[in-house]
C-alpha cells in the first residue's frame, strides 16, 4: 500500500525504479520535488550525487557534506546518515549557515545543478 497523494505515489513508485538502476537524472526530471516533504525525498533522492563536493562549494561555505555535517554538530558523515537526523535541526543549521531557508531548498538547488550537468 502506500501513499497516493494526487498522484505522487504512483509517480513515485514509477521512478524509484529509474533510481535503483542507476538513473538518477531520470528520476529528477520526472519527481515533483517541491511538492514531496523533506523526508520523502530524504529517502528517494540520490543524495551522495546531489549533495557533491563540487556542488556544495559552489553554493555553500562548506567544503563537503561532511564538513556540512560535522559543523552543525552532527555526528553523521554521509549522505545515508542524514536520513536518520531530526530534519528540523537540519532545516535550522542550513538556514543558518548557508543561503537556502532549508534542507528542502537545498535539495531542490542540488537537484537542478545535477541535471544541468547531465
Amino acid at each position: 500500500m502506500g501513499f497516493n497523494i494526487g498522484g505522487l505515489g504512483d509517480k513515485i513508485q514509477g521512478v524509484v525504479g529509474s533510481l535503483k538502476e542507476g538513473r538518477a537524472y531520470e528520476l529528477l526530471q520526472k519527481l515533483p520535488l517541491n511538492k514531496l516533504p523533506v523526508e520523502q525525498l530524504l529517502q528517494k533522492l540520490p543524495l551522495e550525487q546531489l549533495l557533491s563536493s563540487s556542488f556544495l562549494q559552489k553554493f555553500t561555505p562548506f567544503e563537503s557534506l561532511k564538513d556540512l555535517l560535522q559543523k552543525g554538530g552532527f555526528s553523521a558523515g554521509s549522505a545515508e546518515e542524514i536520513k536518520s537526523l531530526p530534519s528540523d535541526q537540519l532545516d535550522e543549521h542550513v538556514a543558518k549557515t548557508t543561503s537556502f531557508g532549508s534542507l528542502k531548498d537545498m535539495l531542490i538547488k542540488a537537484a537542478e545543478f545535477y541535471s544541468q550537468r547531465k
